[in-house]
């Protein structure tokens, strides 16, 4: 029994080391370029820049999240496109067009596109100006349209099939999105005023956003927050500052960790731990695997001992 209790206080202190060190690092997208992203300490260091395709650089890039193979993914706003890009060294590789050019506005062709991965292995896009969500093949980049929000969404983010959205201008706040009709349903208002909120779920379910402020406030840096997915309410870290090369620039992705996607119950509820198949390959599942048989071991031992 002593044993157990040992190898059970040893599992238990070391389970929470790893989860914080496994969610120290984010990555974010400012233009055309990527960092990487210190949560502790707001700290951003340049990976790279995205490069071009045909002739146009991937540029304007929006909506960073993790898809397929735990990869990251973004909009390039220039061509209205889906890219896949490199941790380590910011490259952009094209995947296909959205179809959308031409339906935005102004002389930029402005939709205020974001984006995130989805449980059913495709995308999800909305439009902030169309006020549209769609879903994106992931090999392809065609579009479904789902419906309009009837909100301006500047971010999404999904985790164990729900889907949410952040909201700016009239629309300031947290909101679930419906996958099936568009449909907003409000969770929460934010205090004070950001023109630009991305977020994303970390592996243990916390929602982190960037905060970005140019246009039109002409702000240094962006900000880091934190939000309750519950109440909606926003806590602001601070500036994420780094290389000269970020400054004035704003952060308009941000990806934490790849999708959570637990088994849900008929009622929406997570599926029960025993009943969910766990991963064999799992480092984890190894190590609990290796100490079960220690401890059977030494029970075994004792006994001819006795």
């Amino acid at each position: 029994m002593r044993m157990r209790a040992c190898l059970i206080a040893a599992v238990l202190s070391i389970a929470p080391i790893s989860l914080a060190q496994a969610q120290s690092v984010a990555y974010g997208v400012a233009y055309d370029e990527l960092y990487r992203i210190d949560l502790t300490t707001r700290q951003a260091t340049y990976v790279g820049a995205a490069g071009s395709y045909a002739g146009t650089p991937l540029a304007a890039l929006t909506g960073l999240t993790y898809g397929p193979g735990s990869e990251l993914y973004a909009i390039a706003g220039t061509q209205k496109a889906l890219v896949r890009i490199s941790t380590g060294n910011g490259a952009a590789s094209f995947v296909g067009s959205f179809g959308l050019a031409g339906q935005g506005q102004g002389q930029f062709d402005a939709l205020d596109l974001s984006m995130t991965y989805g449980c059913d292995g495709s995308f999800f896009l909305t439009s902030a100006i169309k006020r549209d969500l769609w879903r994106v093949n992931a090999q392809t980049a065609q579009l479904t349209l789902i419906g309009s929000t009837g909100r301006q969404i500047s971010g999404l983010a999904m985790r164990n099939g729900v889907l949410y959205g952040t909201g700016i201008g009239a629309d300031q706040g947290l909101y679930r999105i419906s996958t099936e009709t568009a449909a907003a349903t409000p969770v929460g208002s934010f205090s004070g005023n950001v023109p630009w909120i991305d977020p994303g779920f970390s592996s243990e379910g916390q929602l982190w956003a960037s905060l970005s402020y140019n246009p039109p406030f002409n702000r240094e840096w962006s900000d880091l927050a934190r939000i309750d997915v519950a109440t909606g309410a926003l806590t602001n870290l601070g500036a994420i500052t780094g290389p000269d090369s970020l400054r004035f620039f704003s952060m308009k992705g941000l990806a934490v960790a790849p999708n959570s996607c637990t088994p849900q119950t008929p009622g929406g509820g997570p599926v029960p731990l025993d009943s969910v198949a766990l991963p064999t390959n799992s480092p984890w599942v190894l190590f609990l695997l290796g100490l079960a048989v220690i401890a059977v071991g030494g029970r075994r031992l004792s006994g001819l001992r006795r």
